[in-house]
């Protein structure tokens, strides 16, 4: 665990949180005592729910059974869609607030997608306990799987837009999903509020395997792998600031940011980063990265981000933790605090861990290794300057 070095009292906080951010495992809704639980192979013809129950045979679409199944469970007032073990092909999906879509395991229920849109759309309620991959088939998946060009997955095997796309939304929880192939991000939101990814995989994306690109706020994502695959960046927190939206008030925790063979699919090579974008419009934006490993990724800042936290991770890249790129004129963190992390390049100690990042007005550098990191001098704000504009794919709007 990155942070054991700290003491056994981040251990245990750490704990704790996954803990509670888990919650039950099963949802209920009806009365108090008889909650509603739908099985999708077996009760929709005998509930009267849908003419067909889903046939998970890999070849039939069987969105429309599963899509009748949680929207019975939502005018019910919440309840369990079970999807036992099988392969379905679905596309676009709404699961809608009280409904828990749960399947047997990531290894024993699979989604593939049956469009070339969004697989899962949450506007609430629960993923769990399942895998969704964007491609269709077997023989274009796995080893196959191919991310195509561009950055945006242009000519390569997957055609789902998104695996899991929340666009809006409150209250989201996902936990114990795998999200692969993705034509374009495995996990990407906008204007969420109280998202929570807990014991997730994502990996193998066209563009980015994860982005938060509109104002998404109050999110937790805890003991998340993050894998080595994808064609444009890594991690990409990157809102609308010149609309005044800002990702804000959130908590990754736990998590691999995994950089490793990242060319096995002749994937990106460069854009190997967590990236933080802030704008003109500061506000207090308050993202914190607690006990995580970054396993040959660095941060990157564009614009100004304030009060970023950075506590008992450990970086082992091939070069400094934080960067800022030439075609990004202001890379600043203001107020940030960066405690306990151990900094490596190549598992060794690191001689360097910064590449222009200006770390302004009263951010700290303590407990750190090595120990010359912990004296910081704050810069000095960039102020006013003529930012750029964006250096890479805008953010693709929601599917209609």
């Amino acid at each position: 665990m990155p942070c054991a070095n700290s003491g056994g009292w981040c251990r245990a906080m750490l704990a704790t949180l996954v803990l509670t951010l888990a919650g039950p495992v099963w949802a209920s809704g009806g009365e108090v005592g008889t909650p509603l639980v739908i099985d999708v192979r077996h009760d929709l013809t005998t509930l009267g729910i849908h003419e067909r129950n889903a046939a998970a045979d890999g070849e039939t679409n069987d969105s429309s059974p599963i899509q009748a199944a949680i929207d019975h469970a939502a005018g019910q007032e919440g309840g369990t869609v079970i999807v036992p073990e099988g392969v379905y092909r679905v596309a676009e999906i709404d699961v809608k607030p009280g409904v828990h879509l749960v399947g047997k395991g990531k290894d024993k229920t699979v989604f593939r997608t049956a469009g070339t849109s969004v697989m899962l759309r949450p506007s609430g309620g629960r993923l769990s306990n399942f895998s969704a991959y964007g491609t269709p088939s077997e023989d274009v998946s796995g080893d196959n799987w191919q991310p195509g060009t561009g950055g945006v997955g242009r000519g390569g095997s997957a055609t789902a837009l998104h695996i899991i796309g929340l666009y809006g939304g409150e209250d989201v929880h996902i936990d114990n999903v795998r999200a692969m192939e993705s034509r374009y991000d495995c996990l990407y939101t906008r204007g969420s509020t109280g998202l929570r990814v807990t014991n997730c995989h994502f990996d193998r994306a066209g563009r980015n395997i994860v982005s938060m690109v509109g104002d998404d706020k109050d999110f937790v994502i805890a003991n998340t792998y993050i894998g080595p695959h994808w064609g444009l960046y890594h991690f990409d927190i990157e809102p609308d600031t010149r609309k005044g939206r800002n990702v804000r008030d959130g908590l990754i925790v736990n998590c691999t940011f995994d950089g490793r063979n990242r060319e096995e699919f002749d994937t990106d090579t460069w854009g190997a980063m967590l990236i933080f974008t802030g704008g003109h419009e500061k506000g207090n934006h308050s993202v914190t990265v607690l006990g995580c490993n970054f396993l040959d990724i660095r941060v990157r800042i564009r614009g100004v981000f304030p009060n970023a936290r950075f506590l008992y991770n450990e970086f082992d890249t091939n070069a400094t933790a934080f960067l800022k790129v030439r075609t990004n004129p202001v890379g600043e963190f203001e107020d940030a605090v960066v405690r306990g992390n151990r900094f490596l390049i190549r598992g060794e100690p690191a001689w360097i861990i910064n590449d222009q990042v200006g770390f302004t007005g009263d951010s700290v550098f303590e407990g750190n290794f090595p120990e010359e990191f912990n004296d910081l001098e704050p810069d000095e704000p960039a102020g006013e300057t003529d930012w750029g504009e964006e250096d890479h794919p805008v953010a693709v709007e929601s599917p209609e």
